[in-house]
């Protein structure tokens, strides 16, 4: 097994002792807890139906570690309200057939400047733009991204599903008024352990609102 997979596995049960009284955001909805992993049969229908494949580290953490949850959106234990199961509520950036844009080439980068931003989204404010026009325009600036939880409100975290940051967690507004944000770790399972590390340090417990994942 992944020795991160095993580090993850001991650590969450620990994180859960520190923060017993649930303190840091989320916690309260999903209590560190997680349903049992998926089975590889159930991975590799999701992939072969979406025609995508999943970067190693998420697909190691729903194999191994657990998917899903009995919190919000039935999501498990993870930042903010927590991480959803594989496969569900994969239009909650881009309404429609996921088909259509998880296959995408994901547009987004660490580095992209406001201006790029600015650029990329500058179709959403055209005056009378139809509702298909609409929605491939977020099909293209959201595309390659599987959403992964909640942080409440209109914020969501998603995992980039192909090219140079393939395995990357970012951060995203779904009215695409706000730049995303990646994560500064650099694959899913260190977002998810740097989360644990916090925890269990105290960190987020002494500042439970502070936005995980915006900056190291």
């Amino acid at each position: 097994m992944n020795p991160q997979i095993v580090r993850i596995k001991k650590k969450l049960p620990k994180a859960k002792h520190v923060d017993k009284s649930c303190l840091v955001f989320g916690a309260a909805a999903h209590k560190y807890e997680l349903h049992p992993p998926a089975t590889i049969a159930q991975v590799e229908a999701f992939e072969k139906t979406l025609g995508i494949q999943l970067p190693d580290c998420y697909r190691a953490f729903v194999l191994q570690v657990g998917n899903g949850g009995a919190s919000y959106q039935n999501s498990g234990a993870g930042p903010y309200y927590g991480i959803y199961p594989l496969g569900d509520h994969l239009d909650t950036l881009v309404y429609g057939n996921p088909k259509a844009f998880l296959k995408n080439v994901c547009l987004l980068s660490p580095k992209m400047t406001d201006a790029e931003w600015r650029n990329l989204t500058k179709a959403l404010e055209e005056d009378n733009l139809s509702d298909k026009a609409y929605y491939l325009e977020f099909a293209k600036i959201y595309g390659g991204i599987l959403p992964l939880g909640s942080q409440g409100c209109t914020y969501v975290h998603g995992l980039i599903l192909n090219g140079p940051h393939k395995g990357k967690v970012v951060n995203l507004e779904m009215s695409a008024d706000q730049k995303p944000s990646f994560a500064p770790d650099t694959s899913f399972l260190d977002w998810y352990e740097h989360w644990l590390d916090e925890i269990i340090s105290g960190k987020l417990i002494k500042k439970a609102a502070s936005w995980f994942g915006y900056s190291k």
